[in-house]
């Protein structure tokens, strides 16, 4: 997102904290401000993801105290355009809070509030935007988003309430809570971090001087993009598997398209019935493309198509050699699927 960012969190001193520190720094995030114990292990988790849906359980397991009040008061506040902080370490947030509101003059300051622990209410007139979990707003005994923050007397604060695949509420101050639909994500491939990477992208566009609106536009859009890959490197790279190949209104029966993709590599669309069928663009017989020497020809009556080098016929169906060299071997086969715009892409 281009911003320069430092983490204040608490290290262990072992093997693992190493390479998460390491980690961090390769990603130009500062750890200037990491409070080391020396009892205690890093925190770790397993997380099993599910390859249907991505969704992951999560076991964890903490064994490092939280960020103390002494550590986080010698941290020269001023100089940060934004503090954002976890709804986590109730004991030591409230002195923090107190010392940023002291100090800062017009940063903005930010609460994530995942569960209901102990004092975690009498934080949110200490900040400027409180970002809620539906897990607090279930737990509280919302059954949606708008019941949470109507229920709120916070005249001074954005509020706004993730709800995963219900979308999102929001309410700007002296305004109305307002809604908008999550994004359609197909397939799901990660979900591990899509929070994070939405409060990311709402701090993100808030202190480019966006309305509170536009930022959680923004920010439900850059979390449905993470969901479509593991982990969060390259996220602000464009996916290609995010670009459409074509649209269906460009294909025919009786002629091929050859695709150049960004990777290198070529495929073969062409329309079979109603459907589409997709394949890379490599004769198995020698590993040449289809079109080498010439187009690929197309005979739309025995719905074949030719290898222009080998002479090879591939049915269109399934892609399997019926006649030539390499009789019964099978071109590669890509699934794709067409949008409602009739744009076709990977699946």
């Amino acid at each position: 997102l281009g911003h320069s960012s430092d983490i204040c969190t608490t290290i262990a001193a072992d093997s693992e904290s190493k390479q998460l520190l390491s980690g961090l720094k390769e990603r130009n995030i500062s750890t200037e401000h990491t409070q080391k114990f020396i009892k205690g292990r890093t925190p770790s988790s397993y997380v099993t993801l599910n390859a249907q849906n991505g969704h992951r359980t999560i076991v964890h397991y903490r064994d490092l105290p939280e960020v103390s009040f002494d550590f986080f008061a010698k941290i020269e506040i001023e100089e940060y355009d934004w503090l954002h902080f976890e709804g986590r370490n109730t004991t030591q947030l409230p002195g923090m809070l107190n010392i940023a509101k002291t100090f800062l003059t017009h940063q903005p300051i930010s609460l994530e509030v995942e569960k209901p622990r102990d004092g975690i209410e009498t934080l949110f007139p200490n900040v400027n935007l409180i970002i809620f979990s539906h897990h607090y707003a279930k737990a509280k005994g919302f059954s949606d988003g708008q019941a949470l923050l109507e229920s709120l007397e916070l005249p001074n604060a954005n509020t706004v309430c993730t709800w995963g695949s219900d979308g999102v509420w929001f309410k700007a101050i002296n305004s109305d809570v307002e809604h908008i639909n999550a994004e359609k994500v197909s397939p799901v491939i990660d979900t591990l971090g899509a929070g994070d990477t939405f409060n990311a992208g709402l701090i993100h566009s808030l202190i480019s001087k966006h309305s509170l609106k536009e930022a959680v536009i923004y920010a439900n859009k850059l979390a449905a993009k993470k969901c479509q890959q593991p982990g969060l490197d390259n996220l602000m790279a464009e996916q290609e598997s995010n670009k459409a190949l074509a649209n269906i209104k460009q294909l025919s029966n009786a002629k091929t398209m050859v695709v150049n993709r960004d990777s290198g590599q070529s495929l073969v669309l062409i329309k079979y019935e109603e459907s589409v069928r997709c394949y890379v663009n490599n004769c198995p017989h020698q590993d040449v493309p289809l079109d080498e020497a010439y187009k690929i020809d197309v005979n739309p009556f025995e719905k074949t198509m030719k290898c222009s080098v080998h002479d090879a016929y591939f049915n269109i169906e399934d892609g399997v050699c019926i006649d030539g060299p390499c009789w019964d071997e099978s071109l590669q086969s890509i699934d794709v699927k067409v949008d409602e715009n009739g744009d076709i892409f990977i699946v």
